[in-house]
């Protein structure tokens, strides 16, 4: 009799710019585009991908979650990470700040939101290293640090991307019945973050949260963030203004006209109050 799927959920980590979104593009659809979209929060794809031995497959289904890498937005990002049973921790070749920030940052956040939960290391952007020698060391380096796989990848080019997957898909099936180990960390200290930034991510969450989650709530949120004009790397209050009145508009078809001026009065709170 043939196995039920498997199904996973996958977090894709990583700073902005570092080509997680064109990673899923790839794998999903074997399709690439040099333009650079930022990831609004988090987006999620399905992919079907068979792991296991060739004697014993298994077909997984993947619930990918590609999630925002800029700084600051630690609300979307920690409600991304929890419940994962996987993750691709992504960085880019060519930059070093996306180097030191899988331990300065990402790592902490996967171990003390979701523990140690099976990891793949994508090096990534691989057909713009000078030195290929040298990335594929440090790349053997971080690996062994964090005792998983560590796979040079170019979502350009196609190369190693089904290969990352697979190897994170094929380490989620060998975890399958072992119970995840937590690990009691310091969240570490970071560094100052815009205030702005840290409100339209409250306002993300929050939303999101009230919703019912992120899968239903943060697609209207991407779309009413293009509406309002507002650019998760920069926003201004008064697009955050805007978007905070558009978001009370779309609750107008699921909520009470109180909870609407409630949740609309609080979001304005963190606008204009003095702090958080």
């Amino acid at each position: 009799m043939a196995r039920e799927p498997f199904k996973v959920k996958v977090v894709l980590l990583g700073d902005g710019g570092v080509g997680k979104t064109s990673l899923v593009r790839r794998f999903v659809v074997d399709q690439y585009s040099d333009d650079y979209i930022t990831t609004v929060g988090t987006k999620v794809s399905k992919k079907s991908v068979n792991v296991g031995s060739a004697l014993d497959e298994v077909e997984m289904i993947m619930q990918i979650w590609d999630v925002l890498g800029q700084k600051g937005y630690s609300g979307v990002q920690e409600t991304a990470i929890k419940g994962a049973q996987g993750v691709l921790v992504v960085y880019d070749v060519t930059s070093a700040e996306s180097r030191r920030a899988i331990d300065d940052y990402w790592m902490p956040a996967v171990w003390r939101l979701a523990g140690v939960i099976p990891m793949v290391l994508a090096a990534n952007k691989s057909d713009l290293a000078e030195d290929r020698v040298w990335a594929e060391e440090y790349l053997y380096f971080l690996a062994q640090k964090y005792t998983c796989p560590g796979i040079l990848t170019s979502a350009k080019t196609g190369d190693k991307v089904e290969s990352a997957f697979k190897a994170l898909g094929d380490q989620i099936l060998r975890a399958a019945h072992h119970a995840v180990k937590h690990i009691d960390l310091v969240t570490p200290p970071q560094e100052p973050v815009d205030r702005l930034i840290r409100v339209t991510d409250k306002i993300m969450t929050d939303f999101c949260y009230r919703m019912g989650g992120v899968e239903t709530g943060m697609p209207i949120v991407k779309r009413q963030l293009g509406l309002a004009g507002l650019d998760v790397r920069a926003p201004t209050a008064e697009a955050i203004r805007a978007l905070i009145n558009r978001l009370a508009t779309v609750e107008q078809d699921f909520k009470a006209p109180e909870e609407i001026e409630a949740n609309r009065d609080r979001r304005l709170g963190w606008l204009d109050g003095p702090d958080l």
